[in-house]
């Protein structure tokens, strides 16, 4: 049990990174580039600014990023968890975050006139509910099914007692989705590349989530030669991801962006990653960091495009908009974590976990 005091300061830098990355790719280009997009519409219309959005139109591959993370700490928390508390875990960490940002971004829609009430309702709903599919609150409300799906696979293993076959399904995993990837091209699979049910069967991302369970296993078990081999190949799995998102968000910006710079960016995560599981960064302050990444993430896109474009019509510069809404939804996300979070945990363990307690 003394593994699970373990903290990664590492990691939680990482995943903290990764989430500015997202947020200031949003800010910096998508909100210009893709008008259509919702962040886009939030703020009401602005300007192109090329001279800032080729230095950050690639923070999108932190998405990428954190499905890594998630496959090493989901792996490395539930090692020694049993079924019922894995699942209250995830759901006191998914819920409350997306409870409170969740009807947050949904009042700004309403505000920006982007929604209906009686839309606004539904969406949120769906949204509260983790409903896997479109349509929610906001876009980037995507990604939480995917994360499920494998919290699904994981919880499967602890309820039938065999998490010893972690490893396995992970490279089975892995290798079903590098596989797919390495067929994508040859087969133009373009129509595949955004289909949701291969998202929730973790086709897509699978190799992600393999690639982190791979660190887990060489980080607390022992490197070997097959999990080397294994991550090597599912790491290039993950490029040829990367390249298919760019594909896809070249043809939504109508003009080519470069291959070069998302990949390098991942790699280069993914190398920090490996260094900084050796290292002992063990401070409190960076898991608190590593705790706001998530509300930072849902609360960013759409509440920080309306400020955005508010900043701007009343004449602010638009980078200086930038780095105020950025410091602002930062500020926001830590009072979520740190002060709002830990009173719905507290009251979900008063109500439906109460008979866990009860038991214990």
């Amino acid at each position: 049990m003394a593994q699970q005091k373990t903290t990664f300061g590492g990691v939680d830098i990482l995943r903290f990174v990764a989430a500015v990355l997202v947020m200031v790719y949003h800010y910096g280009f998508w909100v210009w580039a893709f008008p259509e997009g919702v962040s886009a519409r939030a703020t009401g219309g602005i300007p192109p600014h090329p001279e800032i959005g080729g230095l950050v139109q690639f923070g999108w591959v932190g998405v990428q990023i954190f499905f890594v993370i998630s496959g090493f700490v989901i792996a490395f928390s539930a090692e020694h968890s049993t079924p019922l508390r894995f699942f209250e875990a995830r759901v006191k960490r998914l819920a409350p975050a997306v409870w409170i940002c969740a009807p947050v971004t949904a009042m700004v829609l309403l505000l920006v006139d982007l929604s209906w009430p009686t839309d606004a309702v539904t969406t949120l709903i769906r949204t509260a509910l983790f409903v896997p599919f479109n349509p929610w609150v906001d876009s980037v409300y995507w990604t939480l099914g995917i994360e499920i799906a494998f919290y699904a696979i994981v919880w499967i293993l602890l309820r039938l007692g065999r998490f010893d076959l972690m490893e396995a399904v992970a490279v089975a995993l892995g290798a079903i989705s590098t596989l797919f990837w390495c067929l994508y091209y040859p087969f133009d699979w373009t129509d595949l590349a955004e289909a949701r049910w291969l998202d929730l069967l973790l086709v897509h991302h699978g190799c992600f989530f393999a690639t982190g369970v791979l660190f887990w296993l060489m980080r607390f078990k022992a490197v070997t030669p097959a999990r080397l081999v294994f991550c090597a190949l599912f790491l290039a799995g993950g490029v040829l991801q990367i390249i298919s998102a760019v594909d896809v968000r070249s043809i939504k910006v109508e003009a080519a962006m470069p291959y070069g710079p998302p990949i390098v960016l991942f790699l280069a995560a993914m190398a920090l990653m490996a260094w900084s599981l050796r290292l002992d960064l063990s401070w409190r302050g960076w898991r608190r960091i590593g705790l706001m990444t998530y509300p930072l993430y849902l609360i960013h896109n759409v509440v920080g495009a309306a400020i955005l474009g508010a900043l701007m019509r009343a004449g602010v510069p638009y980078l200086l908009s930038v780095v105020i809404v950025g410091a602002t939804m930062i500020a926001a996300s830590w009072l979520i974590a740190i002060e709002a979070e830990p009173r719905i945990r507290l009251l979900l363990d008063h109500t439906i976990f109460r008979y866990r307690l009860k038991a214990a």
